[in-house]
């Protein structure tokens, strides 16, 4: 008789968390909702918002220094010098090969 009890009570507490979990997602569920209705506007009020939202994570970004950029803009050249040179050593060869093969 004690097993039944504990199993009925085993039962109810699985039932009450069921219903906890799926009443928190129903509240979720709805303040989603809530939310994207809120987002909608005219489209002025969306434009407006979106240069805000420009603003904010133009604020977050981290600008390199002079002297970054001289590091990087020579990084950039160098592997544009590396690869052109790969590439005309590439077609010399390939035209000589075929030249060759004549």
């Amino acid at each position: 008789m004690a097993k039944k009890t504990e199993v009925k009570k085993d039962e109810k507490i699985k039932a009450v968390k069921e219903y906890k979990t799926s009443s928190s997602k129903a509240k979720a569920t709805k303040a989603k909702a809530k939310k994207k209705k809120e987002k909608k506007g005219n489209i002025f009020s969306r434009f407006w918002r979106y240069l805000k939202d420009v603003r904010t994570e133009m604020g977050k970004v981290r600008w390199p220094n002079k002297k970054e950029m001289l590091l990087y803009s020579g990084a950039t050249l160098g592997f544009i010098i590396i690869f052109a040179l790969f590439f005309m050593l590439n077609d010399v060869v390939i035209s000589a090969f075929k030249q060759l093969v004549r």
